[in-house]
């Protein structure tokens, strides 16, 4: 909220004027000159739209001589000749169609076309939007090369870790765009999976000749030792050397030890040595030396079809002219590390002297290399890095906050916005006190928090609730000594949903609203959000909503229209339509919930001969009616014949079903214009629902409505929006990162560890949390008047639920606890110190899960 977007915009202003004093640009530029980079096609229509209405505004203020907005006013005070700057105004904005503001793979595509011969590329390129069939292609080669000719017992150990292509494909698929990360410790691609096989056949084949030997041995060696009898007690140890025993005495067939086996290793028998010296002999080293090169065939397919996969996709690219988004940003990277790579630069650079990358802290590797090799130590040029990364929460999309640290390290001159224009003072300060628990809230040094200044404009802004000021932070703490996870959703999902009805049935009555610089405002369902962090955390707010009679709506763009059960249905009503004689097919899409039949209606027609005829004729009414005019007023007639509109808008959900139907009808007349007939058409439909992909653009569930509903929505979704009030009831629940994938903290590269060393997993896991407490800060700071979430001594897994709790590892517990585990006591006692700091801005209280009266629908 301290306007970066409202900066980068008074930026090309004085850019366009040639304003800013000694930092001014040295000549005015043209709209087509000045460069700017977002990341979606979305906000670059907000910028193009915003620095439009900015060019606009200005050139009016010129031609007036005044304004009342004090950017303007400032901009105008430095202009000499104001009808000369509203000139230059009036062609800029005429020319903004042509402004040089771009996606980053819009950048890149128009300067690979712009400098073909540089680049390399072909004239004629195909950008393939969607490589999903292209990289289930080559999983489904990669496996039928080195997988299906496997002997039998060497396939049983591939399928422990893959059962099938799609399984490697779904693994592999983070790291097949973007540059894959360095293996630590690789293994050497010159072996073989059969010789892989034999070699640790081998292995395990030695150990148990090693224990052979050794066994008559062990109990006594052991028993000359002071070990942990607690342990090593006279009932486990018996038992565990004849577990070993029997599995050193069976021929090897697979990879499996004894899990008992690894308390004869050296390191675990020192540690549970008590007094004197540690058991020794070259068995327990060897199993020791097992342990710690224990190897598998998982890194060496693996690396094998990360390689081999990756070469793949981009030469069946390279053979059918076509290009990824990814592609895109690799190619004009290698470009410009290339022999003609200063000549391509110099082109970028003359065409675009000055370039601005908003939304930084959301770039990668490469997309920093393409602009530091382009404007790097060139003076007579400007890159500016504009971006939060406190606000950093797209590594699942390959964004590296990683480089975003490197590059601020490369770069001297650093300018920090300290005023937030959108949040109330009371919502600023319980923000800065939560962020400031500790010296280093966001983990890593390079990411500090600065305290920002409320904006005097809004101090009159408040939320009301009968008729008493509110807190701008309400913390609901679960009691008791300590809570599950699933304890924790549900008590935190009825408390939200009994306050936001407390506060609608407030507002009905008029005795909850929100005071802002416009005055008195009705507090409405509209007001208030819900952000989550997945679509089971807003199934469980839905339904606690739902149960007080609370409309919601979830605003999410991940879910498929093909994975809704109303595409299922219509695909059971358009196989009757095309085989109506087929009495198994017409039950089924009579007893679909679009058409309404319950079993009572359907076995009278399957007794009435004369009605069952008239259901076969009016389907067989329905086909000629569709290939005659289409699917699409086929699907429409049904609807009026059977007022599946009507019915569906009188069911619970109603509105989120009746738009998915009409979206889907949508989809197939679209489908059959490039299908030969309709029975391809039913096959096309069959395909999506049992292969449907929620990233095509078309395919992605449509919002219903969001007018006077209480908005549920991600985290993720809700970046660069703004809300009055905010919830977050799970705000505590996390999930232990258990990829070993990490960066090196010294030179910013990313590494992973297929053998998954614990500190690497330290790693990854410090990463999870860093990236979670971003989280936190982009949830938190989505609020104008109210935010309020929901915390508990949390225990993940099924421990016993005393002592210090899991808490410490969630965001807000590492802020409130300090980095520090604790019980349930000590989590009361650090909220307390926490809202005595903030003057009254955060208010602790009790979470109550009691059932509570819903809401009418006419108190809405």
């Amino acid at each position: 909220g301290t306007g970066k977007t409202y900066t980068l915009a008074a930026l090309y202003l004085r850019l366009l004027l040639v304003l800013g004093g000694a930092s001014a640009f040295p000549r005015p530029l043209s709209v087509e000159e000045i460069l700017v980079v977002t990341f979606t096609e979305a906000a670059t229509e907000e910028l193009r739209g915003r620095i439009r209405d900015n060019i606009h505004r200005l050139r009016l203020a010129c031609m007036r001589g005044e304004s009342e907005d004090p950017l303007l006013a400032t901009l105008l005070a430095q202009l000499d000749d104001h009808r000369l700057a509203a000139l230059h105004l009036l062609a800029a904005e005429r020319q903004m169609d042509e402004a040089a503001i771009f996606t980053i793979h819009g950048f890149c595509q128009r300067m690979l076309n712009h400098s073909a011969v540089e680049s390399g590329m072909l004239f004629q390129q195909t950008l393939r939007e969607d490589e999903t069939l292209l990289r289930q292609q080559v999983s489904a080669d990669f496996w039928r090369r080195h997988c299906y000719p496997l002997p039998l017992e060497v396939a049983r150990m591939v399928q422990q870790h893959w059962e099938g292509p799609e399984n490697l494909l779904a693994e592999l698929l983070p790291y097949l765009q973007g540059e894959p990360p360095e293996v630590r410790d690789p293994p050497a691609l010159n072996e073989s999976i059969l010789a892989r096989h034999s070699r640790i056949i081998a292995g395990i084949d030695d150990l148990k000749r090693q224990w052979r030997a050794a066994a008559a041995a062990i109990p006594t060696i052991l028993d000359a030792h002071t070990l942990d009898r607690r342990v090593y007690s006279s009932k486990n140890l018996p038992s565990w050397l004849a577990k070993v025993n029997r599995w050193a005495e069976q021929p090897t067939v697979d990879y499996q030890v004894p899990d008992e086996l690894e308390r004869f290793t050296s390191a675990v028998l020192a540690e549970k040595t008590t007094a004197g010296d540690p058991p020794d002999h070259a068995l327990f080293a060897a199993v020791q030396v097992f342990y710690q090169y224990r190897t598998s065939l998982r890194d060496l397919i693996f690396v094998m079809a990360l390689a081999e996969m990756r070469q793949a996709l981009e030469q069946e690219k390279l053979l059918r002219a076509e290009l990824g988004f990814d592609d895109l940003l690799s190619r004009l990277d290698r470009a410009l590390a290339g022999r003609g790579g200063e000549a391509l630069a110099e082109s970028v650079r003359s065409r675009y002297p000055v370039a601005m990358i908003d939304e930084f802290q959301d770039t990668d590797p490469q997309q920093y290399r393409i602009f530091r090799r382009v404007y790097g130590g060139k003076p007579d040029c400007a890159l500016l890095l504009i971006g939060d990364p406190k606000q950093a929460i797209y590594a699942f999309r390959g964004a590296d906050i990683f480089t975003y640290m490197r590059a601020r390290g490369e770069v001297d001159a650093h300018y920090t916005l300290d005023t937030n224009w959108r949040s109330a003072p009371g919502m600023i300060n319980a923000v800065n006190q939560l962020f400031q628990s500790l010296p280093a809230p966001f983990i890593f040094s390079a990411i500090p928090f600065s305290p920002v200044a409320a904006a005097e404009s809004n101090a009159c802004l408040r939320l009301v609730v009968e008729r008493q000021p509110q807190p701008a932070l309400r913390v609901w703490l679960q009691p008791g000594a300590g809570v599950g996870v699933s304890e924790y959703q549900q008590c935190m999902a009825q408390q939200c949903a009994a306050t936001i009805r407390d506060w609608l049935h407030a507002a009905r009555e008029g005795d909850a609203w929100l005071e802002g610089r416009r005055g008195r405002q009705p507090l409405q369902a509209s007001d208030i959000t819900v952000l989550v962090r997945n679509r089971h955390e807003a199934a469980l707010m839905r339904d606690a909503l739902a149960a007080l009679m609370i409309p919601a709506v979830y605003l999410s763009d991940r879910d498929s229209v093909f994975d809704t059960p109303e595409a299922r249905e219509l695909l059971w009503i358009l196989q009757a339509v095309l085989t109506p004689e087929k009495d198994t097919a017409l039950r089924t899409a009579l007893a679909t919930g679009l058409l309404g039949f319950d079993a009572v209606a359907i076995h009278a027609l399957n007794n009435d001969e004369r009605r069952w005829e008239q259901r076969v004729e009016e389907f067989a009414g329905y086909r000629q009616r569709w290939q005659k005019s289409s699917v699409l007023p086929m699907l429409r007639q049904m609807m009026m014949n059977h007022r599946i509109a009507e019915n569906l808008l009188a069911s619970q959900g109603g509105e989120r079903r009746l738009t998915d139907v009409l979206h889907l009808g949508e989809l197939l007349q679209e489908a059959s214009t490039q299908l030969e007939n309709e029975y391809a058409l039913v096959r096309w439909l069959a395909l999506q629902i049992a292969s449907p992909n929620p990233q095509a653009a078309n395919q992605q569930l449509r919002l219903e409505s969001d007018r006077h509903l209480v908005q549920i929505i991600t985290v993720h979704k809700s970046k660069g929006l703004e809300f009055p009030l905010v919830f977050l009831p799970f705000a505590a629940d996390f999930r232990v990162q258990k990829r070993p994938l990490f960066h090196d903290r010294e030179a910013y590269g990313a590494w992973l560890d297929l053998r998954a060393a614990q500190e690497s997993l330290r790693l990854a896991e410090e990463e999870r949390l860093a990236e979670d407490l971003r989280l936190l800060y982009v949830a938190v700071t989505r609020s104008i008047y109210h935010c309020s979430l929901g915390i508990a001594p949390l225990y993940r897994g099924s421990r016993k639920k005393t002592g210090a709790s899991d808490l410490h590892l969630s965001a807000p517990g590492y802020l409130i606890q300090q980095g520090q585990d604790g019980d349930a006591d000590q989590l009361r006692e650090r909220l307390a110190a926490l809202a005595s700091r903030a003057d009254g801005d955060i208010v602790l209280c009790e979470a109550q899960a009691s059932p509570a009266q819903p809401l009418a629908p006419a108190q809405l």
